[in-house]
């Protein structure tokens, strides 16, 4: 027996459908995983047959515990990841989803010509380089390569360099902020906050130490 983050726990009991304590075994046969509010996700690399993970609402920067599994598609939205350096360490990736992250260089993704069949980068700071360099390369392999559109790029920047890990973007159903990780909310994947570019530019240019009091008050 062995035991396990409580995130990561709570995920596999799910999985499983049944209780704690898991063996070695249980962990082995584990190929899909959707862990939700993690801080830490050491024990994942336990899980030797991962093939799926979706990461919801991780606190942590990098992915490093993932190194060396059969991942074959990987989700991880509105967390605290700065880091796909473990892309390659995944040979087998063939999906990325990585909307509203705090990822600003994606080098990695070019640094080889993987068919990536899926690979959504919404909603993050990339860097001018990665931006206007790094994501044409990956736009002549990838055509189904999603990304936020300039505007809602350069907001998320302005974002980030004013000291607030927010992130903007743009759907079907509007222009939203949220604040991905856990360190501004205990729900990132939810209650985003709906606002137009020109009014979240304007708060930007008068005060950014007042946004955060843009969201509703018992979600602060």
């Amino acid at each position: 027996m062995t035991t396990l983050d409580p995130a990561i726990e709570r995920a596999i009991q799910l999985q499983l459908q049944r209780d704690p304590p898991f063996t070695r075994q249980d962990l082995a046969a584990v190929e899909g995983l959707a862990v939700l509010g993690a801080t830490d996700i050491s024990d994942l690399a336990r899980l030797t047959g991962l093939r799926v993970v979706r990461l919801i609402a991780y606190g942590g920067r990098d992915l490093t515990p993932l190194a060396g599994l059969p991942v074959t598609v990987l989700e991880v939205k509105v967390s605290a990841v700065s880091d796909l350096a473990v892309v390659g360490e995944l040979p087998k990736l063939r999906r990325l989803r990585a909307r509203n992250n705090a990822i600003t260089e994606i080098d990695v993704l070019a640094s080889d010509e993987r068919p990536f069949r899926e690979l959504d980068l919404t909603g993050n700071p990339l860097s001018d380089h990665a931006y206007h360099e790094v994501l044409p390369v990956l736009r002549e392999r990838q055509p189904q390569l999603r990304v936020s559109g300039e505007r809602e790029w350069r907001l998320t920047r302005r974002l980030h360099a004013s000291g607030l890990p927010f992130d903007y973007y743009h759907d079907d159903e509007g222009y939203w902020l949220c604040r991905p990780g856990l360190e501004h909310t205990a729900y990132p994947d939810a209650d985003h906050l709906e606002i137009e570019p020109d009014e979240l530019e304007a708060a930007l240019d008068r005060d950014p130490s007042g946004i955060p009091g843009l969201f509703p008050a018992y979600d602060t």
